[in-house]
């Protein structure tokens, strides 16, 4: 019993980082839930599929620091935000974002 207790914990620690890998960002620095789409250039967010939602952009620390109307269905808003890391929100879709 011990043995087979052992071998599954094995086996459950090393399939763990090949299921995380899916969380894992892609390299177009984009995040898509439900059809919602924050795409990050720069300065630049692009947001598609969030029509009447709110960006949240919020620091690390946990405070609101700008907040954008989406009226549009795919909208373009540039961030005047200084240097640093923040996170954006839009519904659902949470992505942190560094500003350079």
């Amino acid at each position: 019993m011990r043995r087979f207790l052992l071998i599954s914990t094995i086996l459950f620690l090393l399939a763990a980082p090949v299921l995380a890998t899916g969380m894992l960002m892609d390299p177009a620095h984009s995040t898509q839930i439900d059809d919602v789409s924050i795409v990050v250039e720069g300065r630049i967010v692009t947001v598609s599929g969030a029509q009447g939602e709110k960006l949240k952009v919020v620091s690390l620390t946990g405070r609101l620091v700008a907040e954008y109307n989406i009226d549009a269905p795919v909208q373009r808003v540039e961030l005047n935000l200084s240097k640093g890391c923040y996170i954006l929100k839009v519904g659902k879709v949470v992505r942190k974002v560094s500003i350079q």
